[in-house]
């Protein structure tokens, strides 16, 4: 844009610069016609010129003209203003400048910066006193100098202050109003945060729970394909393909109804209960209806394989109980989909405050196509484990495959120190 028409925006009088101009002015003629424009009676004794009403015009429509741009340039503004009313005083000192400083002093006090604005209320307070001196020295005559004082007081003094008081009014209105707008701010992040975080959750829950009876289903039918004559296995594995189905659904069923808020509280509690070691069991029989060799170890590993704990820790966290249970899951999926017909062994204990859980799987070559994967499996077990302030490292041992995840408990719970039974 033309810097020229930048300017004559900036500069343009609005009406709110016009009237005040206008009406000083109107008012300053009208006070020198009637013969009411001194300060005081003996003023023209202090005048160095001595010139008639219509020549104090002059410098009165220049302070005037320096009203019109008192918002755009405060401080030139009273600067002229100022300059202006130092002529008047050299011909007689007129209320009707007084009056224009008056309104050019209020719009710089209020415009100008507010270091600015602070020095022309130690500036005003300075020239009230000096002119006061001035005048008691010059008059002689106390009475006329008390009201002169409080005269300029009013005139000079108020508008400042009045000015100051009006801006830090605005200043805490705008102080306000920006803490508002910064508190709408954090409550936006915040509701994204929380929209974001309940996002990952329900991904978490629908890749571990629903992809999870899902790879059940699809390897065990196909395991149906493959079975010749016996119609136990058959029967057992379509079996587990339709509590696999039936589970799945219910799930997803529940998180629908879960999001569209139609149930209530306890209901909500009810369907959607979160799985615990305890159903450890159940989650064991689904992998193994697939064909896994699975395996089980609560507590010392050396002390054998295939047991567990008669019950686990009263004490255990439930975030923890929930985490461990479904990175068992994650990772006893990715075994039937990437190592269908494996051995798989899972491995629970309590260590330094820890509970850790491990999920080994022979890498063995079935000759079946493995199930494509994603990689959010992993993804989930990390998060998962995050959350609760714990670890999760996935990598290869020799010929076995090893998911181990550390979590803290909070508490030091002897997990698998007492009797053991087999599932």
């Amino acid at each position: 844009m033309d810097l020229e028409v930048l300017l004559g925006r900036r500069f343009r009088p609005g009406r709110q610069d016009v009237l005040p101009a206008v009406a000083l002015f109107a008012l300053g003629t009208f006070l020198y016609v009637g013969g009411w424009y001194p300060f005081f009676r003996d003023v023209h004794t202090l005048a160095l010129w001595h010139v008639s009403a219509p020549w104090r015009l002059i410098p009165l429509g220049c302070a005037c003209a320096a009203v019109l741009v008192r918002r755009q340039l405060p401080m030139p503004a009273l600067g002229a203003g100022l300059l202006c009313c130092a002529v008047d005083v050299m011909v007689g000192f007129s209320i009707s400048m007084l009056l224009v400083v008056s309104e050019l002093l209020y719009s710089a006090t209020l415009h100008a910066s507010r270091r600015a604005s602070r020095g022309l209320i130690r500036a005003v307070i300075a020239l009230v006193v000096t002119a006061t001196t001035v005048l008691f020295y010059s008059v002689q005559e106390w009475q006329v100098v008390v009201l002169i004082f409080l005269l300029m007081l009013t005139i000079l003094f108020v508008p400042v202050w009045w000015a100051m008081t009006i801006r830090q009014e605005r200043e805490q209105v705008e102080a306000e109003r920006m803490r508002a707008e910064q508190q709408a701010t954090i409550a936006e992040l915040d509701r994204r945060t929380t929209v974001s975080e309940e996002r990952g959750r329900m991904a978490r829950d629908l890749h571990d729970v629903i992809a999870g009876h899902l790879s059940a289903i699809a390897i065990q039918s196909d395991a149906v394909g493959s079975m010749r004559g016996d119609s136990q296995d058959v029967t057992q594995v379509l079996r587990s393909i339709r509590k696999n189905s039936v589970d799945a659904l219910t799930e997803m069923r529940a998180m629908i109804e879960l999001l569209r808020g139609q149930n209530t509280e306890e209901q909500q509690v009810s369907q959607t209960a979160p799985a615990r070691l305890a159903d450890l069991g159940v989650l064991l029989d689904s992998a193994r209806a697939t064909g896994l060799d699975i395996t089980v170890v609560v507590g010392d590993p050396d002390r054998g394989e295939g047991r567990l704990t008669e019950c686990l820790p009263a004490d255990l966290p439930a975030s923890v109980d929930l985490a461990a249970y479904r990175i068992v899951q994650e990772a006893l999926t990715n075994v039937t989909k990437h190592a269908p017909g494996s051995r798989a062994r899972v491995a629970l204990r309590a260590e330094g405050g820890d509970l850790h859980v491990e999920v080994t799987n022979e890498l063995a070559d079935t000759g079946e196509a493995p199930l494509p994967g994603s990689g959010n499996g992993l993804l989930n077990m990390r998060e998962r484990a995050a959350v609760i302030g714990g670890t999760v490292s996935v990598r290869a041992t020799g010929a076995c495959w090893l998911v181990h995840a550390i979590l803290p408990l909070g508490t030091n719970s002897p997990l698998g120190a007492e009797r053991e039974h087999g599932y």
